[in-house]
């Protein structure tokens, strides 16, 4: 173990006088890297919960090696450093995909801390409601765990977010709620976004009532009937009649057959329309009356009216890629970002240092190490303001002499 603290503390030296001069000379840099260090800590100590959670995971899936296992603790660091996330946040992600049954887990927990850091520039978007969301439309439109179409449903949702007054977080939840009603009646992810974000930024109601209201509005469009919806026979009649009554059909007949239309392109002939009548129409009143007036009244006038918003938020959904991956490029060049590059080479050292067997079984030696991190803390408390150069080395030169107990 001694063998092990020492090389812990010559990468460790090297890895913070190198890194640190990517960052900037103009910053304080006691404070800077005292932070730093204070991450290196906490990464070590993540290492006893990684082992945890892997031993977890383990017995929930049995099927899953030792091998395998050490290699997703080991590349648990390197991962959660690149999005400045701690090891146990994409170790959970993992856990909840192997709990759904995906085999891919570690690029769906990967793609989980990316919409999370996406969405942490604008709002505050919770591992567990990204978690919900990427496993719910992944189930409801039968993706089969495709990170690519999960990116693409997340990227356009985040280009959304940032062109409009509507939160990621909201976005989120929203879909997490109607995806499995939108999937069944034919709507896809986008237009169920595009439809949530119109609805939410227009009443300020919140994404719960919006989720609420669009999935009854579907119903109604596609003629489903949903007694816990409140959505009866005698209502769809009234809905459709409404309808009738603009010119709008909700059926159509193809190659001989009756059935019922795209339930979008109906609403989209509803909003021209409804647009073109006074506020004290009747017929304007009567569709509004048919849905059962309330919440879900005000959500359809909202979306029928604002029409062209739902349009242009559908655009932006579709022209959404790589909006993640421009957000986390922003979020890089800040102090912060800076900050968890160091953060990921430094636990990456760390993870190298121990090596896989020890992933599982880590918990022996590790008071060690965190008392060498801890002597580095110290030690910088008494440099003060200093520069890139003698002052840091000759603080961790101290430590090298500190004596340490045998292990």
């Amino acid at each position: 173990m001694k063998h092990s603290i020492d090389e812990l503390l010559k990468a460790l030296t090297k890895e913070i006088s190198e890194a640190s001069q990517t960052i900037g000379k103009s910053f304080n840099l006691n404070s800077g890297v005292k932070r730093l260090v204070s991450q290196i800590q906490s990464a070590i100590s993540d290492l006893k919960a990684v082992n945890s959670m892997l031993t977890e995971i383990r017995v929930e899936n049995d099927r899953l090696s030792k091998k395998v296992l050490a290699q997703l603790g080991k590349e648990s660091f390197d991962i959660a450093g690149k999005y400045g996330k701690a090891a146990t946040d994409y170790m959970a992600g993992v856990q909840k995909m192997v709990r759904a049954g995906h085999q891919n887990v570690s690029e769906l927990a990967e793609l989980s801390l990316a919409a999370q850091n996406a969405g942490n520039m604008t709002a505050d978007l919770t591992a567990d409601l990204t978690e919900r969301m990427i496993l719910t439309t992944d189930k409801a439109y039968k993706m089969n765990g495709s990170v690519a179409n999960l990116t693409k449903v997340l990227d356009g949702m985040n280009q959304i977010s940032n062109k409009n007054n509507v939160g990621l977080a909201d976005l989120s939840e929203g879909l997490s709620s109607i995806s499995q009603t939108a999937a069944t009646l034919g709507v896809d992810a986008g237009e169920a976004t595009a439809a949530l974000g119109t609805m939410t930024e227009t009443t300020q109601a919140g994404s719960a009532q919006a989720a609420n209201a669009l999935e009854t509005i579907l119903l109604y469009t596609r003629q489903v009937s949903d007694a816990g919806k409140g959505v009866s026979a005698e209502g769809l009649s009234a809905y459709e009649r409404a309808c009738n009554a603009l010119n709008v059909r909700l059926r159509e007949t193809r190659d001989g057959v009756v059935g019922l239309r795209d339930p979008m392109e109906v609403l989209g002939e509803l909003s021209s329309a409804y647009n073109k009548l006074g506020d004290s129409s009747t017929r304007k009143t009567n569709l509004l009356d048919s849905l059962g007036g309330g919440q879900t009244a005000a959500q359809m006038d909202a979306l029928l009216s604002q029409w062209s918003t739902y349009e242009s938020m559908l655009g932006q959904y579709k022209s959404g890629a790589g909006s993640m991956a421009r957000d986390a490029e922003k979020l890089a060049d800040s102090w912060e970002g800076a900050s968890n590059r160091l953060y990921n080479t430094l636990t990456s050292t760390v993870s190298n240092v121990v090596n896989s067997d020890a992933v599982i079984a880590v918990t022996n030696g590790l008071n060690g190490i965190l008392s060498v991190v801890n002597k580095v803390t110290e030690s910088l408390g008494s440099l003060g303001t200093i520069g890139v150069g003698a002052g840091l080395f000759a603080g961790l030169k101290n430590v090298g002499r500190v004596k340490r107990n045998p292990s």
